[in-house]
């Protein structure tokens, strides 16, 4: 028997010191100063109990808090999202949703980089059109890419790869190593590789490995949307108009 058990008879049967009464005169006989100087507490197993009770109830409350916390942080992510969406989805222009898209993430994630990079051979129609249509005026937040370097930010598995403490970015070039953080978001097109958005932060932890990009991956789609209905409309607007015959 432990003292905890010998604590939890002697606070079930105090007769016992009836029955052995010089037990309890050696306890009266023990002088203040031999005591501890915090005296050891004994809670009985009903005291216990109700102490558990309480701690869980308080570890439940906060991990709640927490999940409440964490909840609230998604739902304004998609907020602003969605709102990013709508704006890269009713653009007619590629220069004007590039500059959106790119004002808008750092307005609303303080993501200072961002390049929208396509893939060069991935879609031969996206490419010329782009060529054609805008030769050499091109936003400096959209670029083209070789397939060789897209393999190679993804190593052949287009996965959104996060990278932090980043000692020298192969996306952001020009910022003169002020890339602390990157992420690398992969554009698809029918299960293929098009192009790839890629945000840079000076903060060396804005980006790391386990991060979720559910968010990015999404907006990532929008794009690649958004840019073949630009082309599509350009490819309209080219077309020769026909009068009706009289």
């Amino acid at each position: 028997m432990n003292k905890d058990q010998v604590a939890i008879y002697l606070n079930g049967h105090l007769e016992f010191f009836n029955e052995y009464p010089e037990l309890l005169r050696k306890i009266k006989e023990i002088k203040e100063e031999d005591l501890p100087i915090e005296p050891i507490k004994t809670l009985s197993l009903t005291d216990r109990i109700i102490k558990r009770v309480h701690d869980d109830k308080e570890r439940l409350k906060s991990k709640l808090e927490g999940l409440f916390e964490i909840s609230r942080a998604n739902e304004k992510i998609q907020d602003h999202l969605f709102e990013i969406e709508q704006l890269v989805l009713t653009s007619t222009n590629l220069n004007q949703m590039v500059s959106q898209l790119r004002k808008e993430i750092l307005n609303r994630f303080g993501i200072p980089s961002v390049v929208v990079c396509l893939v060069q051979g991935s879609d031969h129609f996206m490419e010329d059109r782009l060529r054609e249509r805008y030769h050499g005026e091109l936003d400096e937040t959209l670029k083209f890419i070789s397939k060789e370097t897209a393999s190679s930010w993804f190593e052949g598995n287009p996965k959104p790869v996060l990278r932090g403490e980043v000692k020298e970015s192969e996306v952001f070039l020009s910022s003169e190593n002020l890339i602390k953080s990157e992420a690398l978001i992969p554009i698809m097109a029918k299960e293929t590789l098009v192009g790839v958005i890629a945000c840079g932060s000076p903060n060396a932890f804005h980006f790391y490995e386990g991060l979720g990009t559910e968010f990015l991956e999404r907006m990532a789609n929008k794009v690649a949307i958004s840019i073949t209905n630009i082309l599509l409309i350009d490819q309209l607007k080219d077309q020769p108009s026909t009068s009706r015959p009289a």
